[in-house]
């Protein structure tokens, strides 16, 4: 980790909005709803499945938890009038898990209740290491209830997450997990500190999570994990029906289109909201590394989908 990207990060606080929004662009949809299904029908337009994120975590405020469910209930609405994908993520702590876990699942269960109204799905995140037994406790409840119509998130960096995989295989209800390298920062008696060892277990992970039968959303950038699945369908080829790639808006677009064109079913994460500058801000301080990367990110173009 270089002393430039430290720096970056540290100056953070000083950048001035005009210049931090521009900052931001490339990854966050816009600030409302409309901006974020204006791209998010740009996206579909070229061939990519959808997910549409509101930005918000560490909620402490009852009432915050409101407003951000009541725009997730407008966002699945108007997703439906579209005719877009009503695909959807949400963080627990947004959801009130750090208040209260009871209120965090009956937030949730709601808002998965209306997705199946509208024929849709509802991804329940994963954060940083303290909160996931609360996060997989709640997510067994709405997973009891709502079968595949809610999915979750492991992390390939956190020492338990295999463990975590086989025990979720183990319930009855289908399974549809996002699995993800992880970007928060952890002690190494939780988390895998190397690359090499946190590549090794997302493809240990993966493997264990086809041959239960779950459904794996395949969250990437990094071509070794991508090249690590195919070995995987080339091994199974009737494991092609359980997975897809995911990928952030604005990260890697070339790769991304270059996957797309060569057949691979690709997600595209969309976030959008309000909160966009603690957003970035948080990302940036939990994982310095990336800070120049999303820097040299602001002269270049998101990709062009349309003529």
């Amino acid at each position: 980790m270089s002393w430039l990207d430290h720096l970056l990060v540290r100056a953070l606080p000083l950048v001035p909005r005009p210049v931090m929004e521009r900052f931001a662009k490339r990854y966050v949809a816009g600030t409302d709803r409309e901006h974020a299904l204006e791209v998010g029908a740009s996206l579909a337009g070229a061939g990519y499945r959808l997910t549409f994120d509101l930005l918000g975590e560490a909620v402490r405020d009852p009432a915050m938890v409101a407003a951000a469910a009541a725009e997730y209930r407008a966002l699945l609405a108007a997703l439906e009038a579209r005719g877009l994908e009503r695909n959807v993520s949400l963080k627990p702590t947004q959801m009130g898990l750090d208040l209260d876990p009871e209120l965090c699942f009956r937030t949730v269960d709601a808002l998965v209740e209306d997705a199946a109204t509208r024929d849709g799905f509802v991804r329940f995140e994963m954060e940083e290491s303290r909160t996931v037994p609360a996060t997989l406790e709640v997510f067994t409840r709405l997973r009891e209830r709502h079968g595949g119509r809610v999915g979750c998130v492991l992390q390939a960096m956190l020492r338990r997450s295999e463990d975590d995989a086989r025990a979720l295989l183990a319930a009855a209800e289908p399974l549809n997990v996002r699995l993800v390298k992880g970007i928060y920062v952890e002690p190494p008696e939780v988390a895998f500190q190397e690359a090499d060892e946190i590549v090794a277990s997302y493809l240990r992970i993966l493997r264990v999570l086809l041959e239960g039968g779950a459904f794996v959303a395949v969250a990437t950038h990094d071509e070794r994990l991508v090249e690590g699945c195919a070995s995987l369908l080339e091994e199974e080829p009737a494991w092609r029906e359980q997975v897809e790639l995911q990928m952030l808006l604005g990260v890697r677009e070339d790769y991304r289109r270059r996957l797309r064109e060569a057949g691979w079913p690709l997600r595209v994460y969309v976030p959008y909201g309000e909160r966009w500058r603690a957003y970035v801000t948080r990302r940036l301080r939990e994982n310095p590394r990336l800070a120049r990367r999303a820097l040299f990110g602001v002269f270049s173009r998101r990709e062009r989908l349309t003529d």
